[in-house]
C-alpha cells in the first residue's frame, strides 16, 4: 500500500475477501475477443520457446486455450483469500500499473510489485497447467476500473477524504 501512497494515490477502499466463483466469473470476461487473446499471448510464448502449443495443450485453437487459462484463473484466484482495494488519484489507472509492472512478472522491471516478487512466466504456468501468478490485479483502463470496483465493492464501502499531503500537491 506504501507504494502506492508514497505515488500520491489515495486508498479509498480496502477489504480481504475470499472471493467466489460466480464473482470471480464475473471478473474475468467471457467474450471471444478476450479468451482469443489470452489464447493468442498463449501461443506466442509456447512459440517463442520453441514448444508445440497443440502438444502441450491438446489444442492450438486460440478461443479453446483461453477458455482453460480463464478457468485456472478463477481456480487459482479463487482458492484463497485476497486484499482488493481501490485507489484514486491523478491518473490513478495508469500510475498504478506502473507501480505493479509487466503483467508477465519476468518481464517486470526491479523497483515494480511484480518485477520485485515474481519470476512467472506463461510459458512455465501454462506448461504445469495453472496461471501466471503475478501477484496483483490492477485495471487495465478507467473503464475497466469502472466495471471492476462494483464487483468487489458495494457505494458504502467506498470512503471520500482528504490526505494530508492534498492541499499541497492541488492548492
Amino acid at each position: 500500500m506504501g507504494r502506492f501512497e508514497r505515488a500520491g494515490l489515495k486508498l479509498v477502499g480496502m477489504k480481504m475477501v475470499w472471493p467466489d466463483r460466480p464473482l470471480l466469473d464475473r471478473h474475468y470476461p467471457r467474450e471471444d475477443s478476450f479468451l482469443r487473446t489470452l489464447g493468442g499471448k498463449t501461443k506466442d510464448a509456447f512459440s517463442t520457446y520453441g514448444l508445440d502449443v497443440k502438444k502441450e495443450t491438446g489444442t492450438d485453437d486460440p478461443l479453446e486455450i483461453g477458455r482453460r487459462v480463464r478457468g485456472w484463473l478463477i481456480d487459482y484466484v479463487s482458492s484463497g483469500p485476497v486484499v482488493a482495494f481501490v485507489l484514486e488519484g491523478i491518473h490513478a489507472v495508469s500510475a498504478a500499473r506502473k507501480i505493479v509492472g509487466d503483467t508477465l512478472p519476468y518481464r517486470a522491471a526491479p523497483g515494480t510489485i511484480r518485477g520485485d516478487l515474481s519470476v512467472d512466466s506463461p510459458t512455465v504456468a501454462n506448461v504445469m497447467k495453472r496461471p501466471v501468478r503475478n501477484l496483483i490485479h490492477a485495471s487495465g483502463s478507467i473503464e475497466e476500473a469502472a466495471s471492476e470496483i462494483p464487483l468487489w465493492f458495494r457505494k458504502e464501502e467506498l470512503h471520500e477524504y482528504s490526505r494530508a499531503d492534498e492541499r499541497a500537491m492541488f492548492g
